[in-house]
């Protein structure tokens, strides 16, 4: 059974996801039925993705019980009214071939290259029309994706219904340590979104140091560690080999302090070169 974690209403969410983000279409049916059967059962989306329609077909065609599949989607970054929400949350569904979502999350808290700019008022709006959905029970559980410290002290005073999830970008040398904090005072579970930065994080000497050590992947290093800062990773992976590391990292049994040297990093890999090797000549 996969482990899961509970949401402040109670919603069991399993503590990892399959991110489908950037999968090639035509194989994103074939990797979904073949995630879900080695044991995957949270899939996470967004209609920017563009894939719902095939993640729909794998969820039928898989033959599990629909009940028995977390289903996560975002409303993308340029909705930010209450009715233009209502209406990309039926597309999706529709797109889907569902008729819940399991945690529906406003995406970012302004529109792509509106950095900077305040969209308070309109996530207000948007967070309006996720807790009708919400008491509709055509959502599980409702959120928000990138959203900071004062995002989030911006919306609060006026919700009713408290975010239950934060989906934030965390992996090695990216722990954001005060929002986690932030989101835990306030009982917001945080998903761990691109916890291998994409791949960048295989930079790192360390990490790979700390897997040969431990006998284990440089991905299920990173993997287990955001899980130990009570993040919960959603990930992406398209070979089966993949897929298999990434289930096997929840069942890890590690030695105490074991990422005492990985604590100590605090590189952003995003931003990070490793040195180049001194030329002998």
């Amino acid at each position: 059974m996969m482990k899961k974690v509970l949401l402040s209403n109670g919603y069991a969410m399993p503590i990892i996801g399959l991110g489908t983000y950037g999968m090639n279409k035509t194989e994103t049916k074939a990797i979904i039925l073949k995630a879900l059967q080695l044991g995957y059962r949270q899939l996470e989306t967004a209609p920017i993705y563009l894939n719902e329609l095939e993640i729909g077909e794998a969820i039928k065609s898989s033959g599990i019980d629909r009940d028995d599949i977390f289903i996560t989607s975002k409303i993308p970054p340029h909705i930010k009214s209450y009715e233009s929400t209502l209406k990309i949350a039926d597309r999706i569904m529709s797109n889907l071939g569902i008729d819940y979502l399991d945690a529906l999350l406003i995406n970012n808290p302004v529109p792509w290259g509106k950095e900077g700019q305040d969209y308070s008022k309109e996530n207000v709006d948007v967070w309006r029309a996720l807790e009708k959905l919400y008491d509709e029970e055509r959502v599980g559980a409702i959120g928000v994706s990138n959203f900071a410290i004062n995002d989030l002290e911006r919306l609060l005073p006026f919700v009713r219904v408290k975010p239950h999830i934060n989906q934030l970008g965390i992996f090695i040398g990216h722990t954001l340590d005060d929002i986690r904090a932030y989101c835990l005072k306030h009982n917001i579970i945080i998903q761990a979104h691109s916890p291998l930065a994409r791949g960048r994080i295989f930079k790192l000497k360390e990490i790979h140091s700390v897997a040969e050590k431990l006998k284990l992947s440089a991905a299920q290093i990173a993997l287990q560690y955001v899980i130990e800062k009570n993040t919960y990773p959603i990930v992406k992976a398209t070979s089966e080999q993949h897929l298999k590391e990434n289930l096997e990292a929840l069942d890890l049994n590690l030695p105490k302090h074991w990422q005492k040297n990985l604590d100590e990093i605090v590189t952003d890999v995003r931003d990070y070169s490793p040195p180049k090797a001194k030329s002998i000549l």
